[in-house]
């Protein structure tokens, strides 16, 4: 990590907050230093009801949530898999999903969003200047499963997302999604009709009323065990000859294009960094040997000028004035109306109410 995160701190080892927090307080939540697999205690908690199906699992086509689909219908879960289809998927991925739809146990669902409508809030965080303008396809993902688990009556929600390849990651670059206030302020300084976000709100009372009054609780199976991607990529491919669509969360054209191209550019941020660090804090990798990663350009292996022209021509923009978008001035969330430390103190309320420690940066 560096100065590219505001916000850094280092101590007198030269460690940086990031990976302090993550080494003693993100990474000991989890199994990845224990010898004992937390998996089977995991799905026996799971109730096999009356209903259809048991779990409810996002698929797209990547690695850690095709892995988690596969061991729910290894260990005989009955799995209803939830394809959020935001237009961006690239085919290699839908190959993926469709893959692991063929499997006994797995039903497929998958809810198309609105594109007239999807379009006009990703060009909004385009034109707000901030860095997380995937943030409504992120907040789009927990809305859509949330109303299939409610629609199906299924009280879990296995999610892919992992504390050892996702521990790291400052909060400048990729704010609270569940912050509606933060959301509908960019929404609204364009000129977009607030009711537009509707469809894919997902804040923190919609939390609430999925957690509490439908009883749907999120679980994460990457956590119980020592993950490792490359063991995962190698075991996908060998049960249903999964394939690469290349760098972390490249299944997606849009997700692509927004940390190698566009955050790199005009905020000068490398995702990549994150990455890094955690496999440094895991001794999966030197710090000499990221650094060498990181001497190429996020955007080395990419036709730039393709993927631009293709985000562009998606979203209405020309080309050159999608490259001038990314010359202009970074912007960030504090710059925003946000309800972060209202945010901050409901969380911390909420975890010390259910016992469990903070594991993210909200």
């Amino acid at each position: 990590m560096d100065t590219s995160d505001p916000w850094i701190k280092f101590d007198s080892n030269g460690i940086c907050n990031h990976c302090s927090s993550f080494l003693n307080v993100r990474l000991p939540i989890t199994a990845q230093h224990t010898h004992a697999s937390r998996l089977e205690c995991l799905w026996a908690s799971i109730p096999r009801g009356a209903a259809k199906h048991d779990v409810v699992v996002g698929v797209s086509g990547g690695v850690d949530s095709s892995t988690v689909a596969l061991m729910a219908q290894q260990a005989g879960l009955r799995v209803l898999a939830v394809h959020m289809d935001n237009g961006w998927d690239t085919p290699i991925a839908l190959q993926n999903v469709f893959q692991l739809a063929s499997l006994p146990g797995i039903t497929y669902y998958s809810e198309v969003l609105d594109w007239n409508s999807f379009k006009c809030l990703q060009r909004a965080f385009i034109e707000a200047g901030v860095p997380d303008i995937e943030l409504p396809t992120d907040i789009a993902i927990q809305a859509v499963l949330h109303r299939a688990a409610v629609k199906y009556r299924i009280p879990v929600i296995l999610s892919g997302g992992n504390i050892s390849n996702e521990g790291i990651l400052p909060l400048c670059w990729m704010y609270n999604p569940r912050d509606s206030r933060y959301a509908q302020a960019i929404i609204t300084k364009v000129g977009l009709p607030i009711t537009m976000y509707d469809p894919i709100k997902f804040g923190f009372r919609n939390e609430l009323v999925y957690r509490f009054f439908h009883r749907i609780r999120t679980v994460y199976p990457l956590n119980e065990f020592k993950y490792n991607k490359d063991q995962a990529r190698n075991h996908l491919a060998d049960n249903i000859g999964w394939k690469s669509y290349g760098g972390k969360h490249c299944e997606s054209t849009y997700t692509r294009f927004c940390q190698f191209i566009y955050q790199p550019i005009r905020h000068g941020i490398d995702f990549r960094r994150c990455h890094l660090s955690a496999d440094i804090c895991l001794g999966n990798l030197t710090r000499t040997q990221a650094l060498a990663e990181l001497a190429r350009p996020a955007f080395a292996d990419l036709n730039v000028d393709n993927d631009v022209s293709f985000v562009a021509c998606k979203l209405d923009y020309t080309t050159s004035e999608l490259y001038k978008k990314m010359e202009e001035p970074p912007l960030w969330y504090f710059n925003y109306p946000h309800r972060k430390k209202m945010l901050d103190l409901a969380y911390y309320v909420y975890r010390i109410m259910m016992g469990r420690k903070k594991a993210s940066s909200f």
